[in-house]
Protein backbone atom coordinates (compact mmCIF):
# COMPACT_ATOMS: atom_id res chain seq x y z
CA UNK A 1 0.00 0.00 0.00
CA UNK A 2 1.31 3.12 -1.06
CA UNK A 3 1.11 6.69 1.05
CA UNK A 4 -2.53 8.03 -0.19
CA UNK A 5 -3.88 4.43 0.44
CA UNK A 6 -2.44 4.16 3.83
CA UNK A 7 -2.51 7.74 4.63
CA UNK A 8 -6.91 7.57 4.29
CA UNK A 9 -6.98 3.91 5.37
CA UNK A 10 -7.87 2.83 2.14
CA UNK A 11 -9.27 -0.85 1.53
CA UNK A 12 -10.65 -2.93 -1.14
CA UNK A 13 -14.11 -4.13 -0.85
CA UNK A 14 -15.65 -6.16 -3.43
CA UNK A 15 -15.48 -3.68 -6.55
CA UNK A 16 -14.77 -0.45 -4.36
CA UNK A 17 -12.19 1.25 -2.28
CA UNK A 18 -13.66 2.79 0.85
CA UNK A 19 -11.22 5.20 2.24
CA UNK A 20 -11.65 8.04 4.74
CA UNK A 21 -10.53 12.14 3.77
CA UNK A 22 -10.43 15.44 5.88
CA UNK A 23 -13.12 17.78 4.23
CA UNK A 24 -13.68 20.97 5.86
CA UNK A 25 -12.26 19.99 8.68
CA UNK A 26 -14.35 16.85 9.20
CA UNK A 27 -13.05 13.04 8.37
CA UNK A 28 -15.69 11.70 6.29
CA UNK A 29 -15.86 8.25 4.52
CA UNK A 30 -16.05 7.74 0.91
CA UNK A 31 -16.37 4.94 -1.37
CA UNK A 32 -14.54 5.16 -5.11
CA UNK A 33 -16.55 2.42 -7.88
CA UNK A 34 -14.42 0.45 -9.64
CA UNK A 35 -15.83 1.32 -12.55
CA UNK A 36 -14.23 4.54 -12.17
CA UNK A 37 -10.82 3.40 -11.11
CA UNK A 38 -10.70 0.86 -14.22
CA UNK A 39 -12.32 4.01 -16.73
CA UNK A 40 -10.03 6.50 -15.58
CA UNK A 41 -7.32 5.72 -13.57
CA UNK A 42 -5.96 2.61 -14.64
CA UNK A 43 -7.01 -0.25 -13.04
CA UNK A 44 -6.42 -3.16 -15.38
CA UNK A 45 -8.97 -5.28 -13.44
CA UNK A 46 -11.13 -5.82 -10.16
CA UNK A 47 -8.34 -7.41 -8.19
CA UNK A 48 -7.85 -5.26 -4.37
CA UNK A 49 -4.36 -4.74 -6.09
CA UNK A 50 -5.22 -3.54 -8.98
CA UNK A 51 -8.05 -0.86 -7.36
CA UNK A 52 -5.66 0.17 -4.71
CA UNK A 53 -2.59 1.23 -7.13
CA UNK A 54 -5.59 3.01 -9.58
CA UNK A 55 -6.65 4.50 -6.33
CA UNK A 56 -3.42 5.93 -5.82
CA UNK A 57 -3.11 7.31 -9.51
CA UNK A 58 -6.14 8.92 -8.74
CA UNK A 59 -4.99 11.04 -5.65
CA UNK A 60 -4.90 14.57 -7.02
CA UNK A 61 -8.49 13.86 -8.65
CA UNK A 62 -9.93 12.73 -5.41
CA UNK A 63 -8.12 15.32 -3.19
CA UNK A 64 -9.47 17.95 -5.97
CA UNK A 65 -12.93 16.52 -5.99
CA UNK A 66 -13.30 16.90 -2.44
CA UNK A 67 -12.04 20.10 -2.05
CA UNK A 68 -14.38 21.93 -4.27
CA UNK A 69 -17.77 19.57 -3.42
CA UNK A 70 -19.19 20.74 -0.26
CA UNK A 71 -20.66 17.67 1.51
CA UNK A 72 -23.82 17.48 3.48
CA UNK A 73 -23.35 14.98 6.47
CA UNK A 74 -24.78 11.71 5.59
CA UNK A 75 -25.35 8.46 7.04
CA UNK A 76 -22.78 5.90 5.65
CA UNK A 77 -20.17 6.75 2.79
CA UNK A 78 -20.00 9.80 0.22
CA UNK A 79 -20.03 7.67 -3.29
CA UNK A 80 -17.96 8.73 -6.15
CA UNK A 81 -18.95 7.16 -9.09
CA UNK A 82 -17.79 7.58 -13.20
CA UNK A 83 -19.95 10.62 -13.14
CA UNK A 84 -17.86 12.75 -10.47
CA UNK A 85 -14.67 12.48 -12.99
CA UNK A 86 -16.63 12.39 -16.30
CA UNK A 87 -15.29 16.21 -16.49
CA UNK A 88 -11.64 15.39 -15.42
Amino acid sequence: MNAFAKATHAQAQGDDVVFELETGGVIRQFEISGDALRRYFGAADDTGSELLRAFENARAEIQALAKKTQWVPSDGRIKLGTGDFDDS
